[in-house]
């Protein structure tokens, strides 16, 4: 007989009041052995959480939602959580281990998108495209004709002619890096945790990270959120920079200190950024960094796919199903919790799934 088993979902995205939850149907189908009731529902407080945890197996939140100490030892009946997304910044790993609880999320996701969405942007800030569109909207090309020069805001340098500096040299550093050798850039990137011979084997120059702001003429962010990484980029680091020089944002918000940045880019108008993430979502409506023409704003949407959408929403309950079936999920982000589990491997370990 199938074991009954609640899986609570969470997410406004995959489990607000209009999921229909069709995707999840089929997954479930895929495990005979369990009986699994799907809940949608959108909670506003840590005590909402520990109530929706008092009856669920499985809980899959957003990376929005927090996973605290005080929430984990409140939910004795979840044996795993799933996160839909990359990020664990605000997920106590330490306090899962400890109350049994199974940390599961899906890494590969989005990984061609946020590189796909940072090369866009170092492209366009280099050729201007934002610029130029807001210029003619504005009347520049009636205004001046076909004399570039006198439309365009600042210089446009060949590609080749660029030093890109990566931050971070991880999946999607390294994703980005293979989009940039193509144009002949130089490409820098630093990462305290890659060897730097690996860096040079992937045809890029490794750099301390002073070094990287110094010369870099674009510098793009893909560090996850850490204690050493909050605020890495404030005004010291930005005054490192080329007066001129740009630096673009697909990361984590709080990587970069806002309120340096702002100042930075009012006192040097030459210098552009290009930001998908802000310390705190949405942007607030009074934010200077609206009416400044020297950034470009997106609403956190590099991660953005129909095809990566699908992925994470499927992958993540895999793992969570996998670990009530009592299956080894393909990512276990708080390994220590498996000194008090004992889960079978997992058939699907060598598959490649996107």
């Amino acid at each position: 007989m199938a074991r009954p088993v609640t899986v609570t979902i969470t997410s406004d995205r995959y489990g607000g009041g209009a999921a229909s939850f069709d995707l999840e149907r089929e997954v479930v189908a895929a495990y005979p052995d369990l009986d699994v009731t799907l809940r949608g529902a959108e909670p506003h407080s840590i005590a909402d959480m520990i109530a929706l945890g008092a009856d669920s197996d499985a809980m899959l939140l957003s990376t929005r939602d927090a996973v605290t100490r005080d929430l984990l030892a409140n939910i004795p009946r979840v044996k795993v959580i799933g996160r839909y997304g990359v990020g664990l910044d605000n997920v106590d790993l330490d306090a899962a281990a400890e109350h049994g609880i199974v940390i599961t999320h899906y890494p590969q996701y989005c990984t061609a998108e946020v590189a796909d969405h940072a090369t866009a942007f170092i492209l366009a800030l280099n050729r201007r495209i934002v610029e130029l569109d807001q210029d003619l909207h504005a009347g520049a090309w009636t205004k001046h004709g076909a004399d570039t020069d006198s439309i365009l805001r600042g210089p446009v340098p060949a590609m080749r002619d660029l030093t890109i500096g990566i931050v971070a040299f991880g999946a999607i550093g390294r994703a980005v890096a293979r989009r940039l050798l193509p144009h002949g850039c130089r490409v820098l990137a630093t990462d305290p945790f890659v060897p730097a011979a690996e860096i040079a084997a992937a045809d890029v120059e490794p750099a301390p990270l002073e070094t990287l702001l110094a010369q870099s003429d674009i510098v793009t962010l893909h560090c996850p959120l850490l204690p050493s990484t909050r605020g890495l980029i404030d005004a010291a680091a930005l005054a490192l920079m080329k007066p001129d020089a740009a630096i673009v944002n697909t990361a984590r918000g709080p990587v970069v200190k806002e309120a340096d940045l702002i100042a930075h880019l009012e006192a040097n108008p030459r210098f552009r950024a290009a930001l998908d993430v802000v310390e705190r979502e949405p942007l607030a409506a009074d934010s200077p960094l609206y009416r400044l023409r020297n950034v470009i704003l997106n609403p956190h949407a590099a991660y953005y796919s129909r095809r990566s959408v699908d992925t994470v929403q499927r992958e993540t309950l895999i793992g969570a199903l996998d670990v009530l079936a009592g299956v080894h999920p393909l990512t276990v982000a708080n390994p220590a919790v498996l000194r008090t589990l004992s889960l079978r491997p997992n058939p699907r370990e060598d598959d490649e799934r996107e």
